[in-house]
């Protein structure tokens, strides 16, 4: 059975799950669904890089994250090469005129540690959920680690039939397709380089 896009991925849980009762077919979806919450908690990928630049108006200091925001890489400004997170509260707390070296994340928006009297351009890479499978047919992590999805919805189905059993089956199969299509990926970005200590050429 091949496993490239939602409509393969359907079939395919249909088949592990074993199930052929309407109520549990109906609910494979839903499944999918699930599965992608679970999976885009953990899965951050070059593939999923974006970059973006966001202006913060004068006069206030926040905007709006980027659609499909799941964490930040980098932040800079043309002022600063780096802007490092702080807890909300810290950031809140901070002494009068703020700090432009800081940001945070509260209520869907990237605070700023400064409250800027003109616009500020903020240039961003960010890690972005891809479509959902349901709308896109196919994502990047469905073309390269399908089992990842497959797994995390077989984890859904298994809690909709009260299974424990095979809760755990398919939540350490997920653990092991997520930790080897990450460690596959950070030694494909270093192939070729030599590992340098800081200070040394």
């Amino acid at each position: 059975m091949s496993l490239n896009n939602y409509t393969d991925l359907q079939a395919a849980v249909s088949g592990w799950a074993s199930r052929a009762d309407s109520t549990v077919v109906s609910r494979i979806p839903d499944f999918i669904r699930l599965g992608e919450e679970r999976l885009w908690q953990r899965v951050r990928s070059q593939w999923g890089i974006e970059h973006a630049t966001l202006t913060i108006p004068g006069g206030q200091n926040w905007v709006a994250l980027p659609t499909g925001w799941l964490a930040f890489k980098r932040i800079t400004s043309a002022a600063e090469p780096r802007i490092e997170y702080m807890a909300p509260d810290a950031l809140e707390d901070l002494p009068q005129p703020g700090d432009a070296t800081k940001y945070s994340i509260e209520g869907g928006r990237l605070l700023y540690g400064q409250t800027p009297s003109a616009p500020l351009v903020l240039t961003t890479k960010f890690y972005k959920m891809p479509g959902l499978l349901a709308t896109a047919g196919t994502t990047w992590l469905m073309d390269r680690a399908p089992s990842i999805y497959l797994y995390a919805a077989l984890i859904e189905s298994a809690i909709f039939v009260k299974n424990p059993d095979k809760v755990a089956e398919y939540g350490a199969l997920l653990d092991k397709a997520i930790d080897n299509f990450q460690s596959a990926e950070r030694a494909a970005v270093v192939s070729g380089s030599r590992l340098r200590m800081p200070g040394r050429q």
